[in-house]
């Protein structure tokens, strides 16, 4: 359950959190967009991005049993520390020192 399933689904159509059986305000599973531990930091945001979600759970490829879920917050930061390390190998670059070495 999200809190867009709770926003949605109790808060706007005015029903109460203690009247409300989980079930009734879950994603579905043959609507649940998911993700596995072989899928790329990059497929992983355009799922995200394209069906306008912030979590997705992440499945075992074999067993198909859920083995954590990937924040839109996780992926984001893992974008931006990739960034980040590139920007040090090219300044280091720039400035002599050794360009992919790093600055150590």
């Amino acid at each position: 359950v999200s809190e867009r399933d709770y926003v949605c689904k109790i808060a706007l159509l005015g029903k109460t959190s203690k009247d409300t059986q989980v079930k009734e305000i879950s994603t579905k599973a043959a609507n649940l967009i998911t993700a596995t531990p072989e899928d790329s930091v990059e497929d992983c945001m355009q799922m995200m991005l394209s069906k306008d979600i912030r979590h997705l759970p992440l499945l075992d490829s074999s067993s198909k049993k859920v083995v954590g879920i990937i924040s839109i917050k996780d992926l984001v930061k893992t974008l931006l520390a990739e960034k980040e390390k590139a920007i040090k190998v090219l300044s280091d670059f720039a400035l002599g020192k050794g360009g992919h070495f790093g600055s150590e």
